[in-house]
């Protein structure tokens, strides 16, 4: 049976230390940070505002009394990243919102709808009808809180160098054609407003 020294020990406990450190798993700790809400509106197919002024202190999705979709939009401001993001240092982002009770809105129009947008101004009628570039869908109506993974979309927008990500809600139905509202409402009090959760890699 072979002893080892002491030194020699020692010396095959530093290499195997070393080789451990080597592993490219070990190397870039992941990080959080949460962004929050920068920008948000509610807009309905009408654009007649009215969505707006009565989603002003929430954010809407659904339809109106008069049968338009409403459709809430969120902003996150990309400015508080890290600047020396070297490749692709995103390993997660969830968009966490609020929800109210929403029972009667999902039975009437069916799944919501969270989609990444890219318009140049957030509070302009285009973002309405803009081209969903990812989408993810939540079946949940009851009251709490949602978390929808929208890592490629911060993906994609880091990537072509955005200073902010954007998200529309809506409902799968535009309208039932009830002639009644049919809205679930968003929180964007302080204590319940929409999150960007991200993890990264630290370079």
């Amino acid at each position: 049976m072979r002893t080892l020294s002491i030194s020699s020990l020692i010396a095959t406990l530093g290499a195997l230390l070393l080789a451990g450190c080597s592993d490219p798993q070990l190397h870039g700790l992941v990080s959080g940070q949460t962004l929050l809400l920068s920008r948000q509106t509610t807009l309905d197919a009408a654009g007649s505002g009215q969505a707006g002024y009565y989603c002003r202190r929430v954010i809407c999705a659904g339809d109106d009394g008069e049968n338009n979709a409403v459709r809430g939009l969120l902003e996150f401001d990309l400015g508080a990243l890290p600047k020396n993001f070297q490749g692709d240092p995103i390993v997660s982002a969830s968009l966490r919102i609020y929800q109210g009770p929403s029972s009667r809105t999902y039975a009437k129009l069916q799944s919501l709808v969270v989609e990444h947008i890219r318009v140049p101004n957030l509070l302009d009628f285009a973002a309405f009808d803009a081209p969903a570039l990812e989408t993810a869908r939540n079946e949940a109506a009851d009251e709490g809180y949602l978390e929808l993974d929208v890592t490629e979309a911060l993906r994609g927008d880091l990537a072509l160098g955005r200073s902010s990500v954007q998200f529309r809600l809506r409902f799968a139905q535009p309208t039932n054609h009830d002639q009644q509202s049919d809205l679930a409402l968003f929180s964007t009090a302080d204590d319940y407003a929409p999150q960007l959760i991200l993890r990264f890699r630290q370079p």
